[in-house]
This record gives C-alpha cells, structure tokens and sequence, in this order.
C-alpha cells in the first residue's frame, strides 16, 4: 500500500494504492487521524488505485466520516475503483462515496481575526453581559483544615465554579472526599481525595441539577460575552497557556475575567490532593512543608495527558482583585494572576468556527471517558522543571467579571 498526500485548499486528499486490507488499515487509519489531530477537517480519500478493501478497512472509513460528520467536517472517497465501490454500495456505504471535491464552504458567521508570534485566533462577540462573582471559603482551610460544614450548592447550566469540594448532597458523607472540582454549563465533576483515582461527574438531565458542596474556591453566575478561537501556528504548534489566557483576558477589556476553554490538548501540568483538607490530619500548619507535602499533594514532573482534549474552568486577573487570595501567578515574571482546573478527557476533535458552550461541554462526557481533575500549574524550574501547559488548538468562552 501506498500513502500519499496533496493539499487543495483547505481540503486534504489522501491518494492510496494497493490493497486496504487488515495489514494496512493501521497506516491508513494513522494517515487520516493524524490530518485530523493538525486541525485539517476536511478529507477526501483517492481509491482509484485500491484493488481490493476488507471489512478492517471499511471500519476505518466508517470510523473517520463518523468522526468528522459529529464536528461538521466533511470525509468522502472519490474516485473509487470498481472494486472499492463494489464493496461499499453491497455494504450499504454509498454515503462514503462522493462524486467531486467539494469546494471551500464560505463563512456563514465569520470573527474578528487576529494573530500573535504563537498562534492564530478569531474573535466572535456571543452579546452577554458578563458574571458576578463570589469567594467561598478561607484560603487558610488547605494548610489548617475546618470543620466548617458549607452549604449545598446547585451548579446549573449559568453557574461557572471551580476550587475544592465534592458532589453529593450530605456533607458529613463527602467530606473526606473532597478534591479539585469545577462546574460549567450544568456539568459537575471533580477528583475524590479519598484514594480512589477515578474522578466523579454529574450532569443536568431533565429536573436534575448537580448538587455538592465547594469548600474553597470561586463561583460565578452570568453570561459569556465572547468566544476566542484559537490555533497554534505551524511552527510553534502549541501554544502555552499563559499567552492564551493573557490574550483571553485583554480581549474581555476588563482586569478580571471567567474563562472556560475545550482544547486539544499538548501536554497538562498540574497538581492533585492526596487527602482532603477539610478534616483536621494532624498536621495544621505544615501540611505543604517538606516532608508532608508528600502526603498531601501528587505533582506531574513533566507534561501529562499528552494529545488528549480538556475542559479548562478558571478565573484570570490582573492583580488587585478582592478575590486575590484565590488566585496564583500563571507563568515566572509575569503578572497575570490565575485559577485554572482541567477535566481532560481521551482526545477528540472540536469542530472549527463558532460554537456553543453547553453541547460541547456535555458532549465530552459522553461515556465514562473522564480521566482525571486536576489543578493547572506552572512549575518554572528551567531544565528540570515540567513548564506549563501547551495546547494545541480549541475554543475560549470569556466572560468579564462584573464588580459593581
């Protein structure tokens, strides 16, 4: 089997010769998924010169037009031998067969463009006002524990919050279980702390709202009033969260700013609770001193969760906000100050132009997909430090927050 690739466009035809049967289906499949994972959604694939196609390599085809279709992209074959076609109008897969290369579609809704030494982004105005925003809790409950018991809260489809805390509508049962949480679009999830590594979530269906208690953090309620699109460039190809987040911020024109991105995702730095804070372990005051930082926290020494897609749930500022406490610098010299919790999930593609918050949000937790939650980081330490976060493409809902 032969691979070859030509660019027309902003369309990528794969030309294939030779036999796609279950020895080159894997070569294939990579050849379409990498097109896919460099952005390109749209595919045609040149079968004139297949001899012969199994059923591995009709499960391929299927899998990539299904994949692109979900994020309206386009996938066809042209040009297919007697054979290929054969096979796939007895299969009942006419559908994968197209006559022509489809031409560029024009931008029905296109944004305000604009690009940095990085990346490329486009700006869409969504027309909402902003959020109003709340601190909840004492900053010194990580290092000093409480016995505080915090209200039940609803985290429905306009409430943005991230921090410590746990689903479940008893406090004295989820109490030992609390971990990094975030909440968005009528989506809860968050990182037990109580030694199990699968992370929890729950989603508003019908009547039903995610309740659980957030210990520490930020909660936020309003409306998005813009959405970022993003693309690393083709040099660089990934671009560092800080610079997305600052340009995030500057495009809000306000000092504070709600942002909740999905991404693909090129590497995560961050941090995880080994226990919960909420109850008193003994140690008060030196929870994060050597040695005890040991065992309370678990650090990624270099960037984890490599190509996957993530949902990103923060709060970004210029310094002097009242919420300040909450906040933490993003990156060494620079004083862009921070909160940002990740949802990461296996990778899949996110559809180009604008787009809305709540079925991309619940689209990612389809399934029991859900790896882990962490708290994003940035560890600065030159060659043995992990950096920071990197990203390689996505979508950015911002939201000012409103202080008066």
């Amino acid at each position: 089997m032969e691979i070859s690739r030509q660019t027309s466009g902003d369309l990528i035809i794969l030309h294939l010769a030779g036999r796609l049967d279950a020895n080159w289906c894997s070569p294939v499949e990579s050849a379409l998924s990498s097109a896919v994972r460099e952005g390109e959604h749209r595919l045609h694939l040149d079968m004139s010169a297949v001899s012969y196609i199994s059923s591995a390599g009709i499960r391929v085809l299927l899998a990539c037009y299904k994949q692109l279709k979900a994020i309206n992209g386009l996938f066809g074959v042209i040009r297919p031998s007697e054979a290929v076609r054969s096979v796939l109008e007895l299969s009942g897969l006419q559908m994968l067969i197209t006559s022509e290369i489809a031409a560029s579609e024009s931008a029905e809704d296109a944004g305000k463009e604009f690009a940095s030494a990085s990346a490329a982004y486009e700006l869409f105005a969504l027309g909402g006002g902003g959020m109003k925003i709340e601190s909840v809790g004492d900053a010194a409950l990580l290092s000093k524990g409480s016995h505080t018991q915090p209200a039940t809260r609803r985290f429905d489809g306009n409430t943005v919050a991230l921090g410590i805390g746990a689903l479940g509508g008893n406090f004295a049962e989820s109490a030992g279980r609390c971990g990094e949480m975030l909440a968005v679009a009528g989506v809860a999830a968050f990182q037990p702390a109580d030694g199990s590594s699968r992370p929890d979530f729950m989603l508003s269906e019908g009547a039903l709202v995610p309740e659980g208690q957030l210990v520490l953090g930020l909660s936020a309620q309003g409306a998005f009033a813009s959405l970022l699109r993003f693309e690393a460039n083709d040099e660089d190809r990934r671009i560092g969260i800080t610079e997305l987040m600052q340009t995030a911020l500057e495009s809000s024109g306000a000092n504070a700013a709600v942002v909740v991105a999905v991404t693909e995702t090129a590497g995560l730095v961050g941090a995880t609770l080994r226990q919960s804070p909420v109850a008193d372990a003994g140690t008060q005051g030196q929870r994060f001193e050597f040695p005890q930082i040991r065992d309370w926290l678990s650090f990624t020494s270099e960037r984890s969760f490599r190509d996957t897609t993530s949902l990103i749930v923060g709060v970004v500022a210029k310094p002097g906000t009242v919420f300040e406490a909450l906040l933490r610098p993003l990156a060494k010299g620079n004083e862009l100050l921070g909160h940002l919790h990740a949802a990461v999930f296996p990778y899949r593609p996110l559809r180009k132009g604008r787009i809305d918050l709540q079925p991309a949000v619940a689209g990612l937790f389809d399934g029991q997909s859900l790896q882990s939650v962490l708290h994003l980081i940035c560890d600065p330490r030159g060659f043995n430090g992990a950096g920071e976060s990197e990203l390689y493409r996505g979508a950015v809902w911002i939201a000012p927050i409103i202080t008066s």
